[in-house]
């Protein structure tokens, strides 16, 4: 099942004084936000706001958000370390072969065209996205990344990856 909501970027530190966030885009891209009038954060200690975008900015490098009723230091500080969640239809559209990784949580894993597990959790690799697949025989959790060599087949419709390497559920 799609996510609807997809995590987009991540609040920085203050800058200046009116309030202005810094603001770091987990695709790479910033267009999709600059169009932003609402979003979804979540805080650092699990707090859900649904705010509203007062004012983006690029000031050189750094790209600046502030939120309505946010626009002092003091205030926007409390919104450091969240992650702004967009609606899938505002996010950067997808080549062909690209997916969101919000895509494979749930996906079932295949091996040979039969269920071995589900992908329940991804988390940031060194070298690549582990994925966190509970394998169906034993109820286990095992690591696998979400490298090519490892994982091919990813079929968003379909709702399945093919794992290439199954001795990584051993």
């Amino acid at each position: 099942m799609k996510a609807m909501l997809l995590a987009s970027a991540k609040v920085g530190k203050t800058h200046g004084v009116e309030g202005f966030l810094r603001v770091y885009s987990l695709s790479g891209e910033y267009k999709h936000l600059k169009k932003l009038k609402t979003c979804k954060l979540t805080t650092k200690d699990g707090k859900e706001l649904c705010l509203e975008v007062d004012s983006v900015r690029v000031d050189g490098e750094l790209f600046l958000m502030r939120f309505k009723d946010y626009n002092t230091p003091e205030k926007a500080r409390s919104l450091s370390q969240s992650i702004i969640y967009i609606p899938r239809e505002a996010a950067p559209k997808l080549k062909k072969g690209e997916y969101y990784v919000a895509d494979l949580y749930g996906m079932e894993v295949l091996v040979d065209g039969n269920r071995v597990g589900v992908v329940e959790d991804t988390i940031e690799g060194a070298q690549a996205l582990m994925l966190s697949v509970r394998k169906d025989s034993d109820g286990k959790l095992y690591l696998v990344p979400n490298l090519p060599v490892y994982v091919s087949s990813i079929d968003i419709d379909g709702n399945t990856l093919v794992l290439e390497a199954p001795y990584l559920l051993e």
